[in-house]
């Protein structure tokens, strides 16, 4: 799987890795435990080892990478921004929330007042003791249009800067513009890492994570340093990590094959046949961590043709296009955002079957009688696969597609957003966030701008009565299914390639990595 900026890389983009499946009141004061996805969590001693530098490497990585928090978009930068900073909450791999920079969080009944108690004895890298006015700086910051942060567009339709405040060293206050039920999941997201108040320059980076940088050079590597006076008792077990950037998948799979690296990401259904039959590695996985996107823009002709975009989902065979992107570890589902799973999903809402026959019907009767012809752009790897399936299951329609390979370390910026169909990968958000950053949001890669729409959002976010948020989001679901001009074929894992001695390594959805647990053992 491979997330954009807030498609595996994106998101990153939609705020960089908010999510959540927990449809329980966000309302009241968090929190307990939570379950996670991670690696072994004992060594050969029964106990975390202390020492050994992690190898990670990742497909992600872009020329314009920054150390921001704020501005993480892609897998490199949401891993440096998942180490090296804490966000307030931390969402696990089933989006229930545990305490972080806060230690508790509260809401007025009508979900417009949030409050968080700041923990106590927290230190940024520099040294500087934590106090509530570093998370105002930071979160005003994340609301400046000059930023350009890809948290903009979760967070700016509830909240302004005038709704911050810090009362006392230890509580930092959000007054929202408008209610939202789930505002600390859109906190958890990894762009809101708290950075110390004033700071404009991350050329020496202060968090408060497992790790500080030592060395970064984008589209290349990162280099972390254990943090010992890291705020989580014991942690973090390892003395460092080096990011390195490779885009090559192969060569990235055999670089952890043959002992080069310990941990790898973005591995695809086959890598997993492959590492299963060698010795000494492990895969990783979140079941349904991101979902493949084919999106075209309904304002735009022919896209803004009911019959061809209604053409399009019945050409669309998804089995076969997801046993080519993800073999043996997929699933389909309608063109919604959301796994059968996740508790918003909504029942009985089923695909649009496979019907060629029908697909071409519609096609003539939106006026193209000798058949109608697509450009259709694909970055490298198994999005390029989808892509290419996609053709071929459309051959039989009359809708001819031709398939552009774009370089994925210069997709983002040349291609998404700017080309009229597109194929890409997101991952899995919480249903609140997701439906708010990639199809609410404008720009988005749908063009679509539904005010019906709209408003249930605004309804699903404003109640915190579980019902009534099921029954809203469902009928907001069931619109994406209907009305927009995108394929969602299916979901693959969020899958990663492991050294079996390493251990303790934390995954949850949005494609985030958190390393304070790992060791080697």
């Amino acid at each position: 799987m491979n997330l954009p900026p807030s498609r595996r890389e994106f998101l990153g983009r939609a705020g960089a890795g908010l999510a959540a499946a927990a449809v329980a009141s966000p309302i009241l004061a968090a929190c307990g435990s939570s379950s996670k996805s991670s690696t072994s969590a004992t060594g050969s001693s029964g106990s975390p080892k202390r020492g050994g530098t992690l190898r990670f490497a990742v497909a992600g990585g872009a020329s314009a990478d920054t150390p921001d928090p704020a501005l993480a978009g892609d897998s490199f930068t949401l891993y440096m921004a998942a180490n090296l900073y804490d966000t307030l909450v931390r969402a696990d791999e089933n989006f229930g929330l545990e305490p972080a920079l806060a230690t508790s969080w509260s809401s007025t009944p009508d979900a417009k007042t949030w409050s968080f108690k700041i923990r106590s004895g927290v230190t940024f890298h520099g040294g500087a003791k934590l106090t509530s006015k570093d998370v105002a700086y930071t979160i005003t910051r994340i609301l400046d249009p000059k930023l350009a942060s890809p948290a903009l567009a979760n967070i700016s339709p509830f909240l302004k800067a005038s709704g911050i405040s810090a009362p006392d060293p230890s509580t930092v206050k959000f007054q929202l513009s408008a209610p939202n039920a789930f505002f600390p999941q859109i906190l958890a997201g990894l762009n809101f890492g708290i950075i110390p108040d004033g700071t404009t320059s991350f050329a020496k980076p202060a968090g408060t994570g497992p790790f500080s940088l030592q060395e970064f050079q984008a589209l290349a590597n990162a280099k972390f340093a254990r943090n010992a006076g890291y705020w989580r008792s014991g942690r973090p077990y390892l003395d460092g990590v080096n990011l390195v950037s490779i885009a090559e998948d192969s060569t990235r799979v055999q670089s952890l094959i043959g002992g080069s690296e310990d941990l790898v990401d973005n591995i695809t259904g086959a890598d997993v046949k492959l590492l299963a039959a060698q010795p000494g590695v492990q895969t990783l996985q979140i079941k349904a961590g991101g979902w493949v996107d084919l999106a075209a823009w309904g304002d735009t002709k022919p896209f803004n043709d009911p019959n061809v975009v209604l053409a399009l989902k019945y050409a669309a065979n998804r089995e076969q296009i997801m046993s080519l992107v993800a073999p043996n570890a997929y699933l389909t589902g309608p063109d919604i955002p959301v796994p059968p799973s996740d508790p918003f999903y909504p029942a009985g809402l089923k695909a649009y079957a496979y019907d060629p026959d029908h697909a071409k019907h519609l096609v003539q009767q939106a006026g193209y009688k000798d058949g109608l012809n697509l450009t259709l752009y694909a970055y490298e790897g198994d999005k390029l696969d989808a892509a290419l399936a996609f053709k071929q299951s459309a051959q039989p329609a009359g809708i001819n597609i031709k398939v552009v390979t774009w370089p994925h370390a210069t997709y983002w910026t040349q291609v998404w957003l700017k080309k009229p169909f597109v194929g890409d990968s997101w991952a899995r958000l919480h249903t609140s966030v997701i439906l708010q950053s990639a199809f609410a949001a404008q720009p988005n890669e749908f063009h679509w701008n539904d005010s019906s729409f709209n408003g249930l959002l605004t309804s699903a976010v404003a109640t915190t009565d579980t019902t009534k948020q099921k029954t809203l989001y469902g009928d907001a679901l069931a619109m994406i299914n209907e009305k927009t001009s995108g394929i969602i074929p299916g979901w693959e894992p969020q899958l990663y390639g492991a050294s079996t001695k390493l251990h303790g390594v934390e995954l949850a959805n949005g494609g985030q990595v958190f390393l304070d647990g790992a060791y080697f053992g």
